[in-house]
């Protein structure tokens, strides 16, 4: 029965999500006159496009006719590509799946040991080093170390290609500018999720019954502190899509990113509603395996509350 109301309740944000684009991406203007000048163009050929392109109607008719559409997989025609919307998009997918998934480990593994670090050492020169330079991490925008990076290991040291894809190569520079910055979020949750569970009296009561600190790490301290990692990491993960937009624009990564701007700059509507609405939808089943991850964790949430 929880499930059943989880589900419900994703599905339900989803449409509020795809109604909201929707409405507000046809706020913004006609998009067929902004593609087309009225006065170099015949109102016969605007007036085809608009049928061809799925515009014609009250928004209110264009609205039932989209989500109509979208019950049958048709998720409408891109007018920057002149093919279907579905199409343009999938191209974009596997480039930002591996830029977020390189971008992802490289946060694992600088977070981690870290942030473990950090905690094991509060108070100390090393927590405030640690917490000084993910300050900076934080607040350096992604453009400028992306920026950087290529002025370093491309331009000065000629060590790796600064724009494009096609090779391991590539990637390297865009998912570090990604992953750093998103390090340095994460190595602070560790540190706090670490030391929180560090105060734990279970933790007072492991050490009074003899066991090694290794033991008692293993055992306590990562049970206590997987909990809030669990909740954080997916929307950092999704944090990721949203910047890879500026990210993907600096190294010239051909993914999702790169193409939300493209389709902004060339009103292409179709295209943009695909991403925003596939990328709502990950978010959402993301939280709702985490929710139930959550769950199986921690006993104490299985509620019908939840």
């Amino acid at each position: 029965m929880i499930l059943a109301s989880r589900i419900l309740r994703a599905m339900f944000s989803l449409w509020a999500i795809v109604t909201l684009v929707f409405v507000a991406l046809r706020a913004t203007g006609d998009p067929i006159l902004a593609i087309f000048d009225p006065d170099d163009t015949t109102a016969e050929a605007i007036q085809s496009y608009r049928e061809i392109w799925g515009y014609t109607g009250t928004t209110f008719e264009q609205y039932i006719r989209y989500v109509g559409n979208l019950a049958t997989g048709d998720f409408g025609f891109s007018t920057m590509g002149n093919r279907p919307a579905a199409i343009v998009v999938a191209e974009r997918i596997w480039p930002t799946v591996q830029l977020v998934g390189a971008s992802t480990f490289i946060m694992f593994a600088i977070g981690i040991p870290v942030g473990t670090l950090a905690a094991m050492k509060v108070g100390t020169r090393i927590d405030r080093a640690v917490m000084a330079f993910s300050t900076v991490g934080f607040a350096l925008p992604s453009f400028v170390l992306g920026l950087g990076l290529i002025l370093l290991l491309s331009v000065n040291l000629r060590l790796l290609p600064g724009n494009g894809m096609g090779s391991f190569l590539h990637l390297i520079m865009p998912a570090l500018t990604l992953g750093i910055t998103k390090a340095a979020i994460f190595t602070r949750f560790v540190r706090s999720s670490i030391a929180d569970a560090l105060r734990l009296q279970c933790i007072t009561a492991a050490r009074a019954r003899g066991l090694g600190e290794g033991q008692i790490f293993l055992r306590h301290v990562v049970p206590n502190a997987l909990l809030p990692l669990v909740t954080i990491t997916p929307l950092l993960v999704g944090a990721m899509v949203a910047a890879a937009a500026v990210v993907e624009s600096v190294f010239g990564w051909p993914g999702l990113g790169r193409l939300i701007v493209e389709s902004v700059a060339n009103r292409d509507l179709a295209v943009l509603q695909m991403i925003v609405m596939m990328v709502a939808a990950l978010m959402i089943t993301t939280n709702l395996v985490v929710d139930l991850t959550y769950a199986s964790l921690d006993p104490r949430t299985r509620s019908g509350r939840v």
